[in-house]
């Protein structure tokens, strides 16, 4: 799910990103410090990556007058400022350790403790997310964030909202690595900023690299071989 999240951003766009993990870290403690709330898993999903998207719009605003190299150390920027919030503001990391942790999701009243178990509510949410991916490369917004990547200035010229689109693949794709996020999160018990450093944000750039940039199906090859 987070290889097809950054697949759109960086294989589809063009825009890279080194902060992929930051905003997997922004869904996943938006969604504990919401459970810890009392809310269920089935609302803490969609409200972090909502919250991961919000995010990834104000790191996407520089987009339109950077790219390249700039960019991406924009959006390394990016993962240390929001690491540094999560370790020093507990009112979001829950205090010294910055660990929150959530009990595991419950389908029809039934605790999900197995790992099989866990792997086929995981494997739902992965079959969900490319099938979401695959319509949206195939729609009007897709095509246009293809013809952003492949020349930008071409793409201004006949119409296409430069600014509108990037920050509308900033948004999806930060959407997609906040809903990464919740699921580690439920998946082991705690959202623990351990799990969202910059060496996972290279792990995900591996993914796509190793699979194919711009390709469904190089986001799963890349996710396996990872």
């Amino acid at each position: 799910v987070g290889a097809l999240g950054l697949n759109i951003l960086v294989g589809y766009t063009g825009q890279i990103s080194i902060g992929h993990a930051a905003f997997m870290s922004v869904g996943a403690y938006t969604a504990a410090n919401l459970a810890k709330m009392g809310l269920p898993f089935w609302l803490t999903l969609p409200a972090g990556g909502l919250m991961a998207a919000a995010v990834g719009v104000i790191v996407g605003v520089p987009s339109l007058r950077i790219k390249g190299l700039y960019l991406a150390i924009a959006t390394l920027a990016a993962q240390l400022i929001i690491e540094w919030i999560i370790n020093h503001v507990p009112a979001i990391s829950g205090g010294s350790q910055a660990s929150i942790e959530v009990a595991r999701p419950t389908v029809l009243g039934h605790a999900l403790t197995t790992q099989r178990e866990l792997y086929y509510f995981l494997l739902l949410f992965a079959v969900l997310a490319i099938v979401l991916t695959l319509n949206l490369v195939r729609s009007r917004v897709g095509r246009a964030f293809v013809a952003i990547r492949d020349q930008d200035i071409a793409a201004e010229i006949i119409g296409i909202n430069i600014f509108r689109y990037k920050l509308t693949a900033f948004a999806i794709s930060s959407f997609y690595a906040g809903v990464t996020g919740v699921l580690y999160t439920y998946y082991y018990g705690v959202a623990n900023y351990e799990n969202f450093q910059i060496t996972t944000s290279i792990d995900y750039l591996a993914m796509i690299i190793i699979g194919g940039q711009g390709s469904v199906l190089g986001s799963i090859f890349g996710a396996t071989f990872v």
